[in-house]
């Protein structure tokens, strides 16, 4: 039977539209407060630092006219903790990549099967901030004793690096012995720079009587370190906790999936399409990041052989990928099927008479007004975490992404595989499967919403819980939006917030290309929804939807009851079903017992 729009749903979608605007409004207004960037002044990008790279080389003697080339955006992240927390963001950006140079291309000259090699770093402001000519530990050399050793490193520093001597503090030299040749390191710090107990360092290295290594740092102090550490290992531990719940669901599931296919209900065809979407994004990911990787190979094996099980591992990687999504969608979709007969089956959810539904036109109109709003609802989070004293790094504004051939690929796969993966096993899964096991749903959402919320608690942001209160929240009212409008709701929110958390800085990048494919896949969703109501637009009507729900679908009958034993046989002790209660409690001791193994 066709349906019409009805005065109920002009008035929801009047809602859709105010909520959007007022969500957007929030973020252009609070956005960079809420979520601040490192400062970074991009004079040169990655391949105009090239030439810079290699003139820099040519003068010191080194030519790389024969060598392969790789490239990557670098900067130490230790470092930039450091300084954010210590400093404050504003201070901080002041110091990082001008007085400190953290923000670096780095380029790598090699020769595969090689020992030597030549890496050099050129400061996005067009600085050269290291370089290291690498050498087998038996090339010649000259024995040169420390002190004229030292005179050769102060000389560069003075002449090449035009850095006055007189303004650094001397602070070590090593020295050590080659079977051809003595090596020496010399390290000196900037004196005067107040870095809150660190100090900000050059190193010079000579390898017999040249000069093949300089880098400045900052050196951080090891108090410090070890005390982030701990404070990290609140995160870590907070996740691997979390992931003992998430595997005693995944046993859940291998137990539902295993009945199942007794029963013959499986809808292989269905995920077997979804794992093969998985497959393709992730090996298409994979080779599209294969330049990026070159940076990494290690010189002394061949590079063929590099390349070879580059290859076999991204085949892998994909395989397992899509065996991931295959396996979830064929667990999840009989038990969603059963348990919400009047939503949206899954089976058909992105077919041509679905789209032409109304139910599907809702779902897909909330999906993205929630996508509008948890962009507000995370800023307003942050503001006030913030206040109460939270803290979280600033985003760094580049990747490495934006310069490979493809960078949509990343969109498409950082949308897809992580809303897929995890509104399968958290909302259409968890929810029906935790509230027959504890009787309530209320119980089962929140159970599933926070268990998925403290996944995500190993993120740097300090206290460690606020991470996965944060994400536990977002997954109450997604498990509330999947009730109501079933899974496309959240789905759709899901991928439209990662795939456009990923394309936000392609988005921002003046790249016509950039630009153009960053916003198509990260808002591909809108097409369907575009499609839907254009068309009801031109009919008048939307199609009927009862050939699409679940209900429309076979479900396979229960198993048959076991047979009735005549009274005269029957134990002496009659079993009788566990209470909820009992099996929560007992789940709680069986994870405490665990935890205390």
């Amino acid at each position: 039977m066709a349906e019409t729009l009805g005065r109920k749903d002009s008035r929801f979608i009047l809602l859709c539209i105010l909520i959007c605007a007022a969500s957007l409004w929030i973020g252009i207004r609070y956005f960079y407060r809420a979520f601040p960037e490192a400062s970074i002044e991009f004079k040169v990008n990655r391949d105009s630092s090239r030439p810079l790279a290699e003139k820099f080389l040519a003068a010191q003697g080194k030519s790389v006219r024969d060598f392969r080339h790789a490239a990557s955006f670098r900067y130490d992240d230790d470092t930039k903790v450091f300084l954010e927390r210590e400093l404050g963001l504003e201070r901080a950006n002041a110091l990082m990549g001008k007085e400190l140079k953290l923000w670096r291309w780095g380029h790598r000259f090699f020769k595969p099967s090689q020992k030597e090699e030549i890496r050099i770093e050129i400061t996005t402001r067009g600085e050269v901030a290291s370089f290291s000519h690498i050498l087998p530990e038996d090339a010649a050399g000259a024995d040169l004793p420390a002190d004229a050793a030292r005179a050769l490193a102060e000389s560069f520093l003075v002449l090449e690096m035009r850095h006055p001597v007189d303004s650094f503090e001397f602070v070590d030299s090593q020295t050590q012995k080659r079977p051809n040749r003595t090596d020496h390191v010399f390290t000196w710090k900037v004196a005067g720079m107040d870095l809150r107990n660190a100090s900000y360092r050059v190193e010079v290295t000579l390898q017999g009587d040249r000069v093949d290594g300089y880098r400045e740092y900052v050196k951080i102090p090891e108090e410090w370190s070890r005390s982030y550490r701990r404070l990290r290992s609140l995160n870590e531990t907070a996740t691997e906790v979390d992931l003992l719940f998430f595997a005693l669901l995944g046993i859940g599931m291998l137990v539902v999936l295993g009945q199942r296919i007794r029963l013959k209900d499986i809808r292989w065809k269905t995920a077997l399409a979804f794992g093969l979407i998985a497959l393709v994004l992730q090996l298409l990911a994979s080779l599209n990041d294969f330049p990026l990787e070159e940076y990494g190979f290690d010189t002394t094996s061949s590079y063929g052989s590099f390349v070879s099980r580059y290859l076999i591992l991204a085949a892998l990687g994909a395989l397992s990928a899509g065996g991931v999504i295959f396996l979830l969608t064929a667990c999840v979709e009989p038990l969603y099927r059963q348990s919400y007969r009047f939503h949206l089956s899954i089976s058909r959810m992105i077919s041509w008479h679905t789209i032409r539904t109304r139910s599907f036109f809702i779902a897909a109109l909330a999906g993205i007004t929630l996508t509008f709003f948890f962009f507000a609802y995370e800023i307003g989070f942050y503001l006030l975490a913030k206040w109460l004293g939270a803290w979280a790094p600033a985003d760094i504004p580049y990747t490495d992404l934006l310069n490979t051939r493809f960078p949509w690929i990343f969109v498409l796969l950082g949308g897809f595989f992580p809303a897929v993966s995890e509104e399968w096993a958290f909302r259409a899964f968890s929810i029906p499967f935790l509230q027959r096991l504890l009787r309530y749903r209320w119980i089962a959402i929140v159970v599933s919403s926070f268990v998925w919320g403290f996944g995500h608690a190993n993120y740097p942001n300090q206290p460690f819980f606020i991470r996965g209160i944060e994400v536990g929240i977002v997954g109450l009212i997604l498990s509330w939006a999947m009730l109501r409008f079933g899974i496309l709701a959240p789905l759709i929110a899901h991928y439209s917030i990662d795939a456009f958390y990923s394309a936000f800085l392609f988005l921002r990048s003046g790249n016509a290309y950039l630009v153009t494919t960053g916003a198509v896949t990260a808002g591909i969703y809108l097409i369907p929804i575009l499609l839907a109501a254009g068309a009801y637009l031109v009919k008048r009507e939307f199609r009927s939807e009862t050939a699409v729900t679940n209900e429309s679908e076979a479900v396979a009958p229960p198993e048959p009851p076991a047979m009735e034993v005549p009274s005269d046989q029957k134990p002496g002790v009659v079993y009788s079903p566990l209470k909820a209660r009992t099996k929560l409690l007992a789940l709680v001791l069986l994870v405490i017992g665990i935890l205390l193994t």
